[in-house]
């Protein structure tokens, strides 16, 4: 066995090509996977940029059809107009000339379809509009009626004609009695606007974008292909409904064509190419549901593609340096195994011996300050409870559990003994909270998840809040407080100024504590390795020549 220690390195040296290979496939692989771990980073920072791009899109879409010209006219009408007042009422007759006239002017203005006045019976009365009017039509069973004569101004896309459906907005807004919104609402008026121009507006928000009505159908879009086509398939509700919307284009028993992808899933295959997918709820007041605006963006297009192969070529180039330095290092410990003499390596020996001791104590010295974690845990509380209504509460840190996966382990607890001491990430309360890195904060807390108890009797905590403790992006733990007070608010609101503080001190500890553990790994292993000197009952440090020293140095990990 110790004859073969020896031959080691000139094997090493003898097999250099090979090594060289190795070390060269071995950068090779690492560099991809650090390629890969950059490009999911960009992924990451992209979903967030689109979520947020999604939203400011959706809210000015929103804004732009409930507070544009078209629907401010359409409520200042009904509240300040006294000749729609009087049609509704039945002063004037349907489609009375005067009111033509009002009308007529602000259709130009807008560049309106149709301008319509539907009476408190839902009859239609007056329409300015290219086209004959149906005067007499019913239309008390439509949505936007009884939404606008609710006192509700609202917004209805429709889609007319069967070929080529004309897509429209119908803006809907209560004619009062009195010239005030809080007066008797006598009638309704619905002005016409084309809707073709959104599909511009969605081209200019990215590379693919959409519209999605409430019952799933592509109302417009950045491709002219996918409108007026479903998302997934309907149920015989959603079917009526679209019927009821979009017209004869869908009666019949007309099945519309489907999307080449799902935009419901977070991944999409569109053209070859995967794609992220957000979406976002416009808030437009429409009876049948929420409207979704729902982008697509190709990571492979928005990352940044040099910055892969930078991060990839310069990780592939680290790590092949270290396994040729340290192929030149066996090289040169070859040649002075040659010319030093066997004091010399006893010497070296106590010297590396010498050196483990040093590391040793330093590393007790980190040990002793990682048992501080329950006095830390017990200031926590202690400092928390002087300026805060808690009345009991936990703290968790993140440590691996008996598979190698993170979990929650218990650092301490104040004014309970029943708190578990591991939780799983995702499992209850505190694993969501520790898996979705954000704040969770009831104030109706049911029956089962703490009790506060004291000598004279329980009670259950009116508020609780899970908070997770974050550094530098890095979750650290989770800090679990119940509290008899309400304002749960008021609570948060204090400890924003304390977590971070919290987290860097548990991240230390923490820090300390996996520090314990190789010290104590390199304790059994140093027992284990040592060997006399000469032969003579000496010790020397840990496997210098052991077979399976040679082979940790051999082995990609040893360094």
């Amino acid at each position: 066995m110790k004859r073969s220690r020896p031959d080691f390195l000139p094997g090493l040296l003898l097999h250099a090509p090979v090594y060289r290979l190795f070390a060269l496939g071995l950068s090779l692989l690492l560099g991809w996977l650090t390629a890969s771990f950059y490009q999911r980073s960009d992924e990451t920072e992209l979903n967030h940029l689109l979520e947020t791009q999604a939203q400011r899109h959706a809210v000015q879409l929103s804004e732009e059809v409930l507070r544009g010209r078209a629907m401010g006219a359409a409520a200042m009408l009904g509240i300040n107009e006294p000749v729609l007042k009087a049609l509704v009422q039945g002063r004037l007759e349907p489609d009375a000339p005067q009111v033509l006239e009002r009308l007529e002017p602000v259709r130009r203005a807008l560049d309106a379809e149709s301008i319509s006045v539907i009476d408190a019976s839902g009859r239609l009365l007056a329409q300015a509009a290219d086209q004959p009017a149906s005067l007499g039509q019913q239309l008390q069973d439509m949505p936007y009626w009884q939404q606008a004569f609710a006192g509700q101004e609202n917004v209805y896309p429709i889609a007319e004609g069967e070929r080529l459906p004309r897509r429209s907005f119908l803006l809907a807004a209560p004619i009062y009695a009195e010239a005030q919104r809080t007066g008797l609402v006598v009638g309704v008026l619905v002005i016409k606007l084309s809707a073709d121009g959104l599909d511009s507006s969605l081209r200019r928000l990215g590379e693919h974008a959409l519209l999605l009505s409430p019952q799933g159908l592509v109302y417009a879009s950045s491709d002219s292909d996918w409108n007026l086509k479903l998302a997934h398939e309907m149920s015989q509700e959603q079917q009526a409904g679209l019927v009821a919307q979009f017209g004869p284009a869908f009666a019949a028993g007309v099945q519309p064509g489907r999307l080449p992808f799902d935009p419901a899933q977070d991944r999409v295959e569109l053209l070859g190419q995967r794609h992220l997918r957000v979406r976002a709820s416009l808030q437009w007041p429409d009876a049948t549901g929420r409207w979704q605006l729902v982008l697509l963006a190709s990571p492979t297009l928005q990352a940044s593609r040099l910055g892969q192969i930078v991060a990839g070529v310069t990780a592939g180039l680290l790590v092949l340096a270290l396994l040729l330095s340290l192929l030149r290092a066996a090289h040169n410990q070859v040649a002075r195994r040659a010319a030093l003499a066997r004091s010399e390596a006893a010497s070296r020996e106590l010297m590396q011996l010498a050196q483990f001791k040093e590391r040793q104590s330093e590393l007790s010295l980190q040990l002793q300050r990682a048992r501080e974690l329950p006095a830390l845990t017990q200031a926590l509380f202690t400092e928390i409870g002087r300026f805060l209504p808690v009345h009991q509460g936990s703290l968790y840190c993140i440590e691996p559990g008996p598979d190698g996966q993170p979990e929650l382990h218990l650092a301490g607890s104040f004014a309970t003994a029943s708190a578990p001491e591991r939780v799983a990430i995702g499992d209850g309360l505190l694993g969501q909270c520790a898996r979705e890195r954000r704040s969770l904060v009831f104030t109706e807390v049911p029956a089962g998840f703490w009790r506060l108890e004291s000598g004279l009797g329980q009670a259950l905590p009116r508020a609780l809040l899970l908070l997770p403790v974050m550094r530098n992006e890095l979750l650290i733990g989770v800090l679990e407080l119940a509290s008899i007070e309400p304002d749960s608010g008021h609570i948060t609101t204090l400890l924003e100024g304390l977590l971070p503080v919290l987290a860097t001190n548990l991240e230390v500890l923490l820090a300390e504590r996996r520090l314990e553990r190789l010290l104590a790994e390199a304790r059994a292993q140093a027992s284990v390795g040592r060997d006399p000197i000469d032969g003579a009952g000496g010790l020397e440090y840990a496997g210098a020549d052991k077979p399976g020293a040679a082979a940790a140095t051999q082995a990609p990990g040893a360094e």
